[in-house]
């Protein structure tokens, strides 16, 4: 059973339903550790040697894989250099696919695509291509000393690089817990599905502020500042018990705001 990195509830009007949070993906790649280059010592931060004893210069530093306890196979920047990859500096589309096809899953971090000054209409005429079908492109690419599977999207005047996860990095999701099966009637979901058409809206990402990052810096300045710490109210999430006296007060309350 994999193990919760978290556990809460999803509030959803007035009904709460208490949920854990499991890790999704993982990524595979190989992990090189930082050795000290005159006795092949593992360095420890803030980067001393321990069978040494003493501080290791940047230039004392080599890249070493361990392939078994305590032993390293030592890699140079040049080594990452002969990797017999077709495309270590193109983005190398390999097809185009809707965005929808795209599982959230797979999809890791954005950057911006910004083009050369001789590129500006080529990049312009793959955005509007890319704009007009709807379509994404699928790409591999060598960036920080890993082929990455990408997807290019037209975004805002621009373009948008994706990396996307393998599929063997993708964790299948936690088993439900062994009870009886789950029954859901046409009434409640019925009166569900009223309550998201009622709560529907657009995607105003202005609307959204990062309020825990607001009051850490909130409560950083105040120790600064010597002030008397903000009190916390803690609200407790509790399991909705009746579902369907939930769902209608969270309908009338919806439709009266």
């Amino acid at each position: 059973m994999a193990r919760a990195l978290w556990s809460g509830a999803i509030a959803f009007g007035l009904v709460n339903i208490p949920v854990k949070l499991y890790g999704a993906t993982e990524t595979k790649d190989l992990s090189f550790t930082t050795l000290h280059a005159t006795c092949m010592t593992a360095l420890k931060r803030p980067y001393i040697c321990p069978k040494d004893n003493v501080p290791v210069d940047s230039k004392e530093m080599v890249k070493g894989f361990e392939y078994a306890k305590g032993q390293y196979v030592i890699l140079k920047d040049e080594d990452f250099e002969k990797i017999p990859l077709e495309a270590t500096k193109a983005l190398e589309v390999a097809g185009f696919v809707d965005a929808t096809e795209i599982s959230p899953l797979y999809r890791e971090r954005n950057y911006y695509l910004g083009p050369e000054e001789i590129s500006l209409k080529p990049f312009e005429l793959f955005r509007q291509a890319l704009m007009r079908t709807g379509k994404v492109a699928l790409a591999r690419a060598v960036l920080w000393k890993k082929e990455q599977l990408v997807a290019i999207s037209p975004f805002n005047g621009s373009l948008v690089l994706t990396t996307l996860m393998y599929q063997d990095e993708v964790k299948p999701p936690p088993e439900p817990p062994a009870t009886r099966p789950v029954v859901i009637s046409d009434a409640e979901i019925d009166l569900a599905l009223q309550l998201i058409k009622t709560l529907a809206t657009e995607f105003d990402p202005s609307k959204f502020r990062d309020r825990y990052r607001d009051a850490l810096m909130a409560l950083i300045q105040a120790k600064v500042e010597g002030k008397e710490l903000p009190s916390v109210t803690k609200v407790e999430t509790r399991p909705t018990q009746d579902l369907m006296a939930a769902l209608k007060a969270s309908l009338e309350a919806a439709k009266a705001s």
